[in-house]
């Protein structure tokens, strides 16, 4: 089974030296002169969405990096082997839940674990399938987790920060994940794709035991 996540798109570009929320917008040197290559809001393209600005699809030489091409995160290749691309917060969350699903250790390992995590678990003396061990028996926090965040980053009162060495959090608010046992998840890019540093504890504890290879302690380095 293939997963493709569908995305919004995102704008942003400098007009007479500042962001424009929303529109991507082009400075004409001679009066700084602005005019609307691109306003796509996230829900313009619905049928009976309203706005008071023409929807402007031209991008000119911008390119949204979290595009990703027929929107196929996930390829399967002439070889048999499987290529994975995350872009975004949510794209890492359907390689998670996916390789979770699917029961896919090695491509877990390999494509969707951070690299800096994988050493990790090796200076432990474990192996780096041994943290997909540990989130499988988490499965159920997990999914309760992405059902509050189904859009990634870009669910209404969700946050992305970055919290040092590269890592972004993307995490639900302090009040709002009381009642989870993770609040969200630190991602990390490499390789020009994100992957998952760990998840981030919530308010509640886990109501069972917590398995050998937990390592929910992990911190950005």
């Amino acid at each position: 089974m293939r997963v493709r996540w569908n995305q919004f798109g995102e704008g942003g570009a400098a007009g007479c030296g500042r962001l424009l929320l929303g529109v991507a917008a082009v400075a004409l040197v001679a009066g700084c002169e602005s005019r609307v290559v691109r306003y796509d809001p996230m829900l313009g393209g619905l049928p009976g969405a309203e706005s008071n600005t023409r929807v402007v699809r031209d991008l000119g030489d911008y390119k949204d990096p979290t595009k990703v091409e027929g929107n196929k995160i996930e390829v399967e290749n002439a070889d048999g082997t499987t290529t994975l691309t995350a872009k975004t917060g949510r794209h890492l969350m359907v390689h998670i839940y996916n390789a979770l699903v699917r029961d896919e250790k090695e491509l877990f390992a390999d494509q969707v674990l951070s690299q800096v995590t994988r050493e990790e678990f090796a200076a432990r003396g474990k192996v780096p399938t041994e943290a997909f061990e540990t989130l499988l028996a988490r499965f159920d926090d997990i999914q309760e987790l992405f059902n509050r965040m189904p859009l990634g980053e870009y669910t209404p009162g969700v946050f992305i920060k970055p919290v040092g060495n590269r890592v972004k959090r993307v995490a639900l608010d302090d009040v709002t994940a009381r009642d989870l046992v993770y609040s969200g998840f630190d991602m990390v890019m490499e390789d020009g794709n994100y992957r998952l540093r760990w998840f981030v504890p919530g308010g509640a504890k886990p109501e069972r035991d917590t398995p050998p290879a937990d390592e929910t302690t992990l911190k950005p380095r």
